[in-house]
């Protein structure tokens, strides 16, 4: 049976619908918070994926959803543990938390080198500075930050490419 999908129909917004995302999520991600965000997340991306292009089955699209949110939100956390546990002691990120024994010196340089950057990064366009902080920080790939801002991975690739040559004459300087 091929029903129309709408945010009005009641087949779209069911509770059993978010109580089967909510367990599923907590199930992928190991966190009822961090589920319940993301099942917030497919429903607001189906909501809007629905407006423009009513799916034939608008359930296993918002599955769709919560698994590609899920995948994103696993890759962020093994970028950020990979950070986390590749920092050695004098490096830039101990030097700014304060763990290592660096002199009074290192540390102001590292925050002067820090406040460069991101005013550096302030003065990007909103679009350059987004695909830069989704690459380094978030670890998407071209395709995923292409995906979010709805534009090609050439054009993705030219904004990270204007982003970190704006922020490299900054900090030469």
């Amino acid at each position: 049976m091929n029903t129309s999908m709408t945010p009005n129909n009641s087949v779209f917004w069911t509770e059993s619908l978010a109580k089967d995302l909510l367990v599923f999520l907590t199930g992928r991600v190991k966190c009822p918070d961090t589920a319940a965000d993301l099942t917030h997340e497919t429903y607001l991306r189906l909501y809007h994926s629905i407006n423009n292009n009513p799916p034939d089955n608008a359930r296993a699209l918002a599955f769709r959803i919560a698994v590609n949110l899920a995948i994103d939100y696993q890759r962020k956390i093994i970028v950020r543990n990979r950070h986390i546990s590749d920092a050695e002691p004098g490096s830039f990120a101990e030097t700014i938390a304060g763990t290592s024994a660096a002199e009074p010196i290192q540390i102001l340089m590292a925050q002067q080198r820090l406040g460069i950057l991101q005013a550096a990064l302030d003065e990007l366009p909103s679009d350059s500075r987004t695909a830069f902080l989704l690459n380094g920080i978030d670890g998407l790939s071209y395709s995923e930050i292409a995906e979010r801002l709805d534009i090609s991975k050439s054009k993705v690739g030219r904004l990270l490419a204007q982003a970190i040559a704006h922020c490299g004459q900054h900090l030469e300087q």
